[in-house]
Order: structure tokens, then sequence, then C-alpha cells
């Protein structure tokens, strides 16, 4: 879903007010961390392994982890601002490697003055306890072709004899997610109950004083998981110890703190974005492969063809290996799709294809080939984002059909399932009792942070619905700002340009400033089957200096890579 954004200079549009917060003095670095060489092609990089404690609720516990961390130095020493730590979301993506593809942009927007520091939180990728849950990449890669990806075969109405399928299809994936588990639990062990975020806000600033000193507030930029991450970061350390920080796509911290996965919240938006695709689509005439269809054309036709695809899954037999469309194949393309509207023309096109009686493009999304070279590589950690969750949720919370089909019917007949099975931590007992879960309240009095957090999100986004930013503004109080953009699709502000966020965004992290309005409304720039590149978007700094061009276009990279 996801990763990391750059920015735009400040102060551009000079309608917009701001509230100035001092700005932070100029760091030295006082690491006590060994950085070293980050291996082949990562030259301007430094990585190192920090040791924290695995349980930092049992004094008793002696066992220490090691968290894998990079960093890309500030080239701006004289005005360096101290380091920006990295969550790109998930849960379960990796930090260092965002930092590694995405560093340089960000550094440039941000005129060097802050070192970027990306990280795997515990559990995940290169850090410390390694949740595998398969002997090798190709293991888990049968896993997900044998269970379909976790997906359910639903049509677009929602029948009695649907529901008492949707039962029988869920009984069957919550025994293979039980299988899963138990396997899980004999290759990782009791390491299955430390990785929640609680945990991991603590890493944060336990590497935040190995890094920078014990003294020196902690700056954080965290999407969608990286978001929930922000919030317990706040709750959990003094005041003193918070800078300035970023969160978008928001997360409701108080849900997720009692449920892994709600559907009836997170895809309350979802048939809107559907709706602004079909809309979009229908009015941008060869820009979009399903032409001569109106809006109302393209969301019955999606309809009818889940609803075949239901009842009649199709064989698929020229990708090289078997496989069968079904509705549940369908579903999961459109909603990743959704994430952003840079993936719109794709999704125009596996669907025409589809309505043309093409399965082939859509199952290739959603169940890629198989490869044996992949035996020779470890699994990917990709289950550590379910037991993130879980561990941060009560173990009594179980995603249930009644859940779901409340959802289908609420909020969207086509995508309300999507996500479900984050929601089975039922089904994954040993994760039980957690003991990285925060188990506190959220929210602050007014006036606890220095500077307040930014916060920004979509009108309309897939997951993380822009209801989450509001209620958490609310939580806040003044202790936070809302950047919402209008008419904005996708997973995060990040999904398309806007520039009145960017500049907001680069004015918040270089000079400690933040819009006096609690809730700012920004227009998107970017629009959906309208070709938007950094050359032509560029042209339009002519006049402004060349390091805020340089940090413009390096903003535009990033975002235009679809992150």
């Amino acid at each position: 879903m996801r990763l990391i954004n750059a920015f735009s200079f400040p102060l551009l549009f000079s309608s917009i007010a701001f509230g100035s917060v001092s700005a932070f003095n100029a760091r030295t670095d006082n690491s006590t961390v060994q950085w070293g060489s980050c291996g082949d092609g990562h030259d301007s990089f430094q990585c190192a392994n920090i040791s924290v404690p695995l349980d930092y609720h049992n004094a008793s516990d002696s066992r220490m982890i090691n968290i894998y961390v990079t960093r890309l130095p500030a080239t701006n020493t004289t005005n360096k601002l101290g380091s920006l730590f990295i969550n790109p979301g998930g849960p379960g993506a990796s930090g260092s490697e965002v930092v590694f593809e995405f560093g340089q942009n960000i550094t440039t927007f941000l005129m060097g003055q802050y070192d970027i520091i990306g990280f795997d939180p515990r559990g995940v990728k290169q850090s410390e306890p390694y949740i595998s849950c398969f002997d090798n990449l190709l293991d888990e890669g049968i896993f997900n072709r044998i269970t379909r990806g976790l997906t359910l075969n639903i049509p677009s109405s929602i029948t009695d004899e649907v529901v008492e399928d949707l039962n029988r299809q869920l009984t069957s994936i919550r025994g293979q997610v039980t299988s899963l588990s138990a396997q899980c639990y004999a290759r990782v062990g009791d390491f299955m109950s430390f990785i929640g975020s609680e945990a991991v806000a603590r890493d944060i600033d336990t590497m935040s004083k190995a890094i920078d000193g014990p003294d020196v507030p902690i700056n954080y930029y965290g999407l969608s998981y990286g978001s929930a991450l922000g919030q317990r970061l706040v709750q959990i350390l003094p005041p003193s110890r918070i800078g300035r920080v970023v969160i978008d796509a928001i997360v409701n911290p108080v849900l997720t703190s009692k449920y892994a996965f709600s559907p009836l919240n997170t895809s309350v938006s979802t048939d809107d974005i559907l709706q602004g695709f079909a809309d979009n689509c229908a009015s941008a005439g060869d820009a979009c492969a399903l032409v001569n269809m109106t809006s109302t054309d393209i969301i019955s036709k999606i309809n009818s063809t889940l609803d075949s695809l239901y009842y009649n899954p199709v064989h698929v037999t020229d990708l090289g290996y078997p496989a069968v469309a079904d509705a549940g194949i369908l579903r999961e393309v459109m909603f990743r799709a959704l994430y952003s509207v840079q993936t719109w023309p794709m999704l125009a096109e596996v669907l025409a294809a589809a309505f043309a009686g093409n399965y082939t493009p859509a199952v290739s999304r959603v169940l890629p080939p198989l490869s044996a070279t992949s035996a020779m590589q470890p699994d990917d950690s990709f289950y550590a984002g379910t037991l993130i969750v879980c561990n941060d949720a009560l173990s009594t919370a179980q995603q249930t059909a009644g859940d779901l089909v409340l959802s289908l019917r609420q909020n969207s007949p086509q995508l309300g399932e999507s996500a479900f099975s984050l929601g089975l931590c039922g089904d994954w007992p040993d994760v039980y009792p957690s003991h990285s879960r925060y188990n506190g309240t959220f929210g602050l009095p007014d006036h606890t942070l220095k500077t307040p957090i930014l916060m920004m999100s979509n009108t309309y986004d897939p997951i993380t619905p822009l209801v989450n930013a509001i209620n958490s503004l609310e939580l806040y109080g003044n202790n936070a700002r809302l950047i919402q953009q209008a008419d904005g699709y996708g997973h995060g502000a990040i999904s398309a340009v806007s520039f009145c966020t960017l500049q907001l965004l680069q004015s918040y992290l270089l000079y400690g400033e933040v819009p006096e309005t609690k809730h700012t409304i920004c227009q998107v720039d970017q629009k959906p089957f309208v070709p938007f590149s950094v050359s032509s978007a560029t042209n339009s700094t002519q006049g402004y200096n060349l390091a805020s061009r340089e940090a413009y276009t390096a903003m535009l990279m990033v975002l235009e890579t679809n992150l």
C-alpha cells in the first residue's frame, strides 16, 4: 500500500496562514552506533545493527535483539536538524529498502538538513526476531497459490445463500491460517508475541538515543500503519522526546488497539473511490481503456462480471501454470489498483480484458508465476505484518462472516471485504498473550507537544478513510493539524501530487511551521487519466531558485514512482 513521499518548498502560497514554532538547533553526530558499509551499490549510505531489549516490560528477561538501520547522512551539516525516522507502513514494510531506493530524493527535498533513517521494524526483513514461516520463498509462493492469496469468492449481490457460502469459505481459510500459525510457531516460538507496535515505538526511542543522544527530539514520518506507530510514539514517550511528526493515511488508533481489522471502518470510502474511478474513466476518452462506456455502464459491468466469475469460475490456460479466475481474484486486483490514481489506467486495461472474457491479466497480478530460484531464497517475512496487528489487538477480537456481510452491504458490495485476512487473529493463538501491546489510551491534553503533529489524508482512501484522520484530530486537539486533499483519491496524500500539501510539508519539516487552521484543505494537482510527468510539472517552477527547483523535482520523482 505505500511508501514514502517528498515535499515542496516553503511558503509558496501566501494565502495560507501559519503559526511559527521555533526551529530546532543544529545537531551534531552524538552517535554511539558503529556505522559500516551497506554493501555494493549503496556507497552513500551507512548501515548498522542497534541492540534493543526484546521485552521492555520484564527486566528479568535479558534477551536482546538487533534492529537493522540504514542512514543517509545529511549533506547540509551547518543547518542540520537531526534525524528523520521513516516507517513506510505495511505493517511489515522495510524502512531500510525505502531509504535505499528513495533516500537521495528525500534528502534533496529536505535541503540536505536531515539524516534520513530507515529501519526494519522488529520481525521484519533484516531485523530480529526474524519472522520466518517457510523454509524458502518458493514454499511461501506455493502456500499463496494454494490459498489463492486468502481471497474470498463473492458476487456483487449478497443473498442469504451467498452468506452461507461465505461462512464456508471463511471456515476453510481459517483452517489454512491455523495451520500456517502452527508452522510459524514451530519456527519462531514465543518471539511471535514480541513484535507489536508498542515495542517498535520503544525501539525508535532506543535507536534515537543511540544515534543522536538522549536529549534530541525524535522526528518521524509514518504512512498508513506508520501512522498507528506514530500515534503510539507520541503517547508512550515524554513530550520532550517528540520533535516533528508527520503521519499520512491515518489509522484509527482506538479501533486497532481492540480489533486488528474492522471492515466497517476501513471500507467506508471504498465505494466512493470505485465510483470515482468509473466517473473519471468515462470522461477520459481514449485515455481509459473502457472507451464508449458511461460510469453506470462500468459499475454495472463490474458487477455482472463478478457475478459470472462467482457462479462460473474460468480456467486460465495461457500463463504457463494452472490457474482459475474467480470473483475473489478480480476483487483483489481492483482493491490494489485503488491505492493510487496512477494505477487506474492499468485497472481499466485489466477490466477491459475481463469484460471481453480474458482473465489472464487479472490472475497474473494476484498469482504470479513461481520461480525455481526462489527455493534458494529465504521467505520475505510477509506474515510479520499480520502478527504485528494481532499483537496490537485484543486476543478476544475475531473476524466473523457477519462483520464482512455488514461491510459488503453497507459500504461496498464490490470491495467491502478487502484485507479481511488481517482480522483472523483468533487463528494465530500463539501471539497471545502479547508482550508488546499498548494498553493505554489515545489523546493528549492541549499544549502537550511543542510542535503539533502534522496529519495528512485524501478525501477518498480505500483502507484508511478520512474519518480516521478527523477522529485523531479530535483526540489530539491543538497538538495536531490536518491537511485534507480535496477530491484526492488513493491511499495517503502521497498517492497524488498536491503542490499545496507539499509546500506545507516542507515548511513543517524544515522550519517547524504549522498551518494556523486546524483542518486545512488542499487541492490535488494530479488528476486521474491525465498524464503528469516530472518534466512538465518542473517547468511550472521557472522563476524559483535552483535549490527549490531541485527539491521540487526530487519530490515529483518519488511521487511518480507510485509508492
